[in-house]
């Protein structure tokens, strides 16, 4: 019934616009969008009109064809790219019982422009456990207590090790998450970014040592993350 529908669809439509350019020839119908691609709709319209009856090469690009030539001259409404949801990442709060959301992204954030510096967010504390574990993730909604709440994907987990002794260890995975008394002076600095094309990086920086991690976010990412270890 679907395509009795196309069959019906096309040759009224093709009909309509004979009628309302009566003074106007048409050589040829361009048949564009992927109904068209249904072999019945081109045979009916060959049947009604013949050889004239003709596909577009750009059959499947033909709304975004048009809308581009439409915007032309409308440069003055400019198109921005933002986040369609809250990105953030688990926190440790209540000396480690309970863990808190820290949005950092919000929902509705514009991403920068083609040729704008990338968005920049830091967080910077003295830390309070051996490793820092840090998940992050995006989600529809916050709740009143600033929970996450409706779709929520996860984006990414990963380890730092804040613990100097722990620098050269091959796999934090193994190393419990233990309380422990920071070394003295030791400051981490968490600087975020985001690009034009969405790309969100974090380094984070032991603001003492120099020594620096930094990741691409993503599960999903070829170039999921690099580490770099700056000289002491």
């Amino acid at each position: 019934m679907k395509s009795a529908g196309h069959w019906w669809s096309a040759r009224a439509k093709s009909w309509n616009l004979l009628a309302t350019h009566p003074d106007h020839a048409i050589d040829t119908l361009y048949l564009t969008g992927g109904g068209s691609e249904l072999p019945p709709v081109a045979r009916v319209l060959r049947e009604t009109f013949g050889r004239r009856v003709r596909r577009s090469a750009y059959m499947r690009s033909a709304t975004a064809i048009g809308l581009a030539i439409r915007a032309e001259g409308h440069e003055h409404f400019p198109l921005r790219d933002q986040f369609t949801k809250n990105f953030g990442v688990w926190r440790e709060a209540d000396d480690g019982h309970n863990v808190a959301f820290d949005v950092l992204f919000p929902r509705g954030a514009k991403l920068p422009a083609r040729g704008e510096n990338p968005l920049r967010i830091v967080r910077s504390y003295r830390p309070m456990h051996n490793i820092g574990h840090f998940r992050y993730l995006e989600c529809a909604q916050l709740g009143a207590d600033n929970q996450p709440q409706g779709e929520i994907n996860n984006w990414d987990e990963i380890r730092v090790a804040f613990d100097p002794s722990l620098q050269d260890s091959s796999s934090l995975a193994d190393q419990p998450v233990r309380r422990c008394a920071p070394a003295k002076e030791q400051w981490i600095q968490e600087e975020y970014t985001c690009d034009v094309s969405g790309d969100v990086r974090v380094k984070i920086r032991d603001t003492v040592s120099e020594l620096a991690n930094e990741y691409r976010l993503g599960r999903w990412s070829k170039d999921r993350k690099k580490t770099n270890r700056a000289s002491r």
